[in-house]
């Protein structure tokens, strides 16, 4: 009986996969040493963007990003500029043109974000910690306010913020009244007004305690 020997001959090149935990891109690189395989991983750091968005939604209720703008309302008046993302990084958006007068209760008067359901009646009676990710649009410092409304028992008023050039984390704090009949809760964000440097915002959290 004769003998059958089989070879089995492999290429062996790069692969590129990526992370879901953290973004993060591993590339792999094999090498044929001897008997042996060689596997070199160079990992390619992630943006501040990103580890800013990791460190707000860690421990997170809700989780907004605002380039895709949804449940969001904008006031007569008021600049809404929308940036697509570079190098992997999500976009962003520039508001801008805030009326000083605007209100902060209902649904406020700035670019305003209904909140799910369940989020006013997970943070009904409760105490609740909202950051957003941040920067001053076209040079080295601007200003924006946040405000939580119930609209329906109360709201935290305007709450305001001097913004520097890179991506920051800005945060408020608020209890939240204990709601009656239950007809949603807003966030408003406010730019500086006409004339004065824009604010760019990529993502907002809320986490309830």
């Amino acid at each position: 009986m004769k003998n059958i020997i089989k070879f089995f001959l492999e290429k062996i090149g790069g692969r590129k996969s990526f992370s879901p935990v953290n973004s993060q891109e591993v590339v792999e690189t094999k090498e044929a040493v001897g008997a042996k395989e060689a596997v070199t991983v160079t990992e390619l750091p992630i943006s501040l963007m990103e580890q800013l968005r990791i460190q707000i939604a860690q421990d997170a209720s809700f989780l907004y990003v605002f380039e895709a703008g949804e449940a969001s309302t904008l006031p007569a008046g008021m600049v809404c500029l929308s940036h697509a993302g570079t190098n992997g990084e999500k976009g962003y958006i520039t508001l801008s043109n805030g009326n000083p007068g605007a209100v902060s209760a209902g649904a406020t008067g700035g670019y305003s974000i209904r909140l799910p359901d369940s989020i006013e009646a997970a943070a009904s009676g409760h105490h609740i910690t909202l950051s957003i990710v941040a920067r001053a649009s076209g040079g080295d410092q601007s200003r924006f306010a946040v405000a939580y409304s119930t609209n329906e028992v109360g709201n935290s008023g305007w709450r305001w913020f001097d913004v520097r050039a890179e991506w920051s984390i800005y945060t408020m704090e608020f209890d939240v009244p204990v709601m009656k009949e239950g007809r949603g809760d807003f966030v408003g964000i406010l730019p500086d007004s006409e004339g004065k440097p824009g604010t760019e915002f990529c993502y907002l959290a809320i986490t309830i305690s």
